[in-house]
């Protein structure tokens, strides 16, 4: 296909989404006003024209500089908003300093709720990988243990080590069940609610927005390994089961 065949709008289209630099084709065909526009719809700083006017050079073609930047301005118009500052600081990037002409102060107002707000989503997100982490292993432990209260037995361990083992796969069980599933359900179900709380106040104005933090949840107190007390409910519990077998059976 020729591009030069193409619409301006439909060429320009092609040459933003295709490769960072331009070809001789490209510059030949270039509309820079509408260049221009694309690139500041996207708050592109004006490093983008000196590496598009570069690329052209080398082709023995000049760039209209004057048309790109009256174009990146219309752009700007339409990048610089508060809509797009929410959602550049909702999506974690970074912004570049191309709105100081353009209402920058309502643009970063909403960038820094933006960034409010992805706190919260980020702190739901790590809460819930934990929770899933802890509810996943403790699937694991179940399948083990399970194995083992058949009678399973690993080649190469004495009946002690073989007792250890399992004794640490119980109180680990245990602790997943008791401390770590429990402590990552309330992180996840409190930062839920932290989030849909902070909706609310975006929704209304809220004058706290720009100093609302969630929660802390460093973590559960770790897991140190199998007590004498764990010891002693495993033993209860293994000659529970087997009592139930008994009178099952």
């Amino acid at each position: 296909m020729d591009i030069r065949s193409l619409p301006a709008a439909l060429a320009v289209a092609l040459l933003i989404s295709g490769c960072a630099t331009m070809s001789a084709e490209d510059c030949s065909v270039a509309d820079w006003r509408l260049i221009g526009q694309a690139d500041g719809e996207r708050g592109e700083l004006l490093t983008k024209a000196d590496r598009r006017g570069n690329d052209c050079a080398k082709h023995d073609v000049a760039m209209d500089r004057n048309a790109y930047e009256a174009g990146r301005e219309e752009g700007l118009t339409r990048y610089c908003t508060e809509a797009t500052g929410y959602e550049l600081g909702e999506s974690g990037r970074a912004y570049n300093g191309v709105c100081a002409d353009h209402s920058e102060a309502a643009f970063l107002a909403a960038y820094d709720r933006g960034r409010e707000y992805r706190s919260f989503t980020v702190a739901v997100a790590s809460a819930t990988d934990s929770l899933d982490a802890a509810r996943k292993r403790h699937a694991e432990l179940d399948a083990k243990l399970d194995k083992y209260w058949t009678g399973y037995r690993d080649e190469g361990l004495t009946m002690e080590e073989h007792n250890n083992m399992v004794l640490d796969l119980w109180a680990e069980r245990k602790y997943l069940a008791q401390t770590a599933i429990p402590y990552w359900t309330t992180a996840q179900k409190t930062l839920e609610q932290e989030m849909d709380d902070y909706r609310l106040k975006v929704a209304s104005n809220d004058p706290s927005l720009g100093s609302l933090q969630p929660s802390a949840f460093s973590g559960p107190k770790p897991y140190t390994g199998p007590t004498k007390e764990d010891a002693r409910a495993m033993l209860q519990e293994v000659f529970s089961t087997i009592g139930q077998a008994s009178r099952g059976g």
